[in-house]
């Protein structure tokens, strides 16, 4: 992993903005909260900010109000929690669960860019329900079922879609980026996941 030392800044959130595959909280080496940064090239940074202020300095390059896009996409999807942070018409997040925070405002969440997810499959590894791949191999764990990691990512793809349209000029055609991105978020579905016993729809998790 490439640390991202102490005054890299705005900087290093411009390096890898336009390559991101997923944020993800952990604690480094001295006990802070710090954040792993996943690029699609199969890169890993640190850096010792946490993930909000990493995906509130990026939402400032991509002038979003990540207020307001929380409360248009609940309005939209019809729920409050986790819910998918379009930034540009190439780059939606999606929060899912990758651990038990330690302090109550250390966050357990990290933001994953559906169409940089390689594939998902059920884990029965320790408190992790779910298993993530990331380029390079990168396998993350995660606290939520595959059918919820597998809504999340899809609802991403929604948003992300409907987020590209609000800003199409009427009769444009969106081009290849968005198709791109929905054939990779399929390929994802289709890789390995593994429905619950039940054969039910799982519960909301948060």
């Amino acid at each position: 992993m490439t640390p991202g030392g102490p005054h890299c800044g705005v900087f290093f959130v411009k390096r890898f903005k336009d390559c991101l595959a997923a944020l993800v909280p952990y604690y480094d080496d001295h006990g802070s909260n710090a954040t792993l940064i996943f690029t699609i090239h199969g890169e890993v940074f640190t850096d010792h900010r946490t993930v909000k202020w990493n995906l509130r300095r990026l939402a400032r390059l991509f002038c979003v109000d990540l207020e307001s896009a929380r409360q248009e996409m609940a309005g939209f999807l019809h729920y409050s929690q986790g819910l998918p942070l379009p930034l540009s018409p190439s780059l939606v997040l999606v929060p899912l669960k990758t651990r038990t925070a330690v302090g109550k405002n250390d966050g357990c969440h990290g933001y994953f860019n559906p169409s940089a997810v390689v594939s998902f499959a059920a884990s029965g590894n320790g408190k992790s329900r779910s298993s993530i791949l990331l380029p390079g191999d990168h396998l993350l764990p995660c606290l939520y079922r595959p059918g919820t990691v597998q809504k999340r990512l899809r609802d991403g793809a929604i948003a992300l879609e409907r987020h590209r349209t609000a800003l199409l000029i009427p009769g444009e055609p969106a081009g290849p980026d968005c198709k791109n991105i929905l054939e990779g978020l399929a390929r994802a579905f289709l890789s390995g996941l593994k429905k619950d016993n039940s054969g039910q729809s799982p519960p909301p998790e948060r």
